[in-house]
């Protein structure tokens, strides 16, 4: 059963329900919560109450045409969890608590999640980069996936074609476990036979803050980056472009948020951002087995209730 803020949270910023009023974005959710606190206090309310209580015209009128969306959206949360899709909003017991801690108001209001949702809230092992990867590049991602699984660390990426797929599917075979945060379509995604084979077994959980049936889109790729470095000890940046590209943006991004331990491939397969990743903070890395001692730093950071931090390795 959910709780009035969780009922209210996914009314103002799902987008599952299709209807004529545009949803809250993140930035505008927790807005609102800032000035009219939780969530769960808005329903129920006219359009004049909200307006007495000092908000603005346009965004009462919107609260409440949002909030009327609940039958329409009954029916499509009971869609997705008969599909197995379970929706979280911060409000939930299940949502992890990293990202309340490393995100704060740019944690998504609405996670969908299937499979091992325990995963979530795992130390684990970050790994992006190109989807174009040199041949020397994926046997790194190989490398690193195997080592997250002997670490007996979930390993964390995009599912994208490339690093992501690469470094996931090695996890799989070394026994491994992993946390998927695709930015294609999350429904397309639990039809893979691996994929689903894997959420049967409790090995892996695929998670997204878009419409479960979205199709890809570069700003969503973007947007999901913060994700894969916020639910991880550590992420390593495999194969970046010097000064943009996904991979840079979303390392540079978890290096200024310090979202957690930022590592950067230095070794063979290395993009030509991947020097000026380091310059900016992030640390070197130049065999997997290197990777242990950056997470020993991290585990160290979290014991002492401090933010994940960039230090030299030795």
């Amino acid at each position: 059963m959910r709780n009035d803020d969780s009922v209210a949270t996914i009314l103002l910023v799902s987008r599952m329900a299709r209807d004529s009023v545009v949803p809250l974005s993140t930035s505008q959710f927790w807005r609102l919560v800032d000035q009219a606190g939780d969530p769960g206090g808005l329903l129920g309310r006219s359009e004049d109450d909200l307006i007495g209580s000092g908000l603005g015209e346009d965004v009462s009128a919107r609260v409440v045409g949002l909030l009327s969306r609940a039958v329409a959206m009954a029916f499509e949360l009971d869609r997705l969890d008969q599909s197995g899709v379970a929706t979280l909003t911060p409000f939930d017991e299940g949502y992890p608590q990293r990202l309340h801690a490393r995100l704060g108001s740019k944690r998504p209001a609405i996670l969908h999640a299937a499979g091992a949702i325990e995963l979530l809230d795992q130390p684990g092992v970050g790994v992006v980069g190109s989807r174009n990867v040199s041949r020397e590049g994926a046997e790194v991602a190989k490398a690193l996936g195997r080592q997250a699984a002997s670490l007996g660390l979930p390993l964390i990426s995009g599912a994208a074609r490339g690093v992501d797929q690469l470094a996931m599917s090695a996890a799989f075979q070394a026994g491994g476990s992993v946390v998927g945060v695709p930015a294609h379509s999350l429904v397309r995604t639990l039809r893979t036979p691996d994929v689903r084979r894997a959420v049967h077994e409790g090995l892996t959980v695929m998670c997204s803050p878009y419409a479960p049936d979205s199709p890809f889109s570069v700003g969503k790729a973007m947007g999901r980056n913060k994700l894969i470095y916020a639910l991880s000890d550590v992420t390593v940046a495999l194969a970046a472009d010097n000064g943009s590209g996904g991979t840079w943006t979303g390392a540079t991004e978890a290096i200024r948020g310090v979202y957690c331990r930022v590592a950067v491939w230095r070794g063979s397969g290395e993009g030509p951002g991947n020097e000026p990743l380091e310059r900016r903070g992030a640390l070197p890395l130049t065999d997997t087995s290197e990777l242990d001692q950056i997470l020993s730093g991290a585990r160290s950071d979290l014991e002492q209730g401090l933010p994940p931090k960039q230090a030299a390795l030795f």
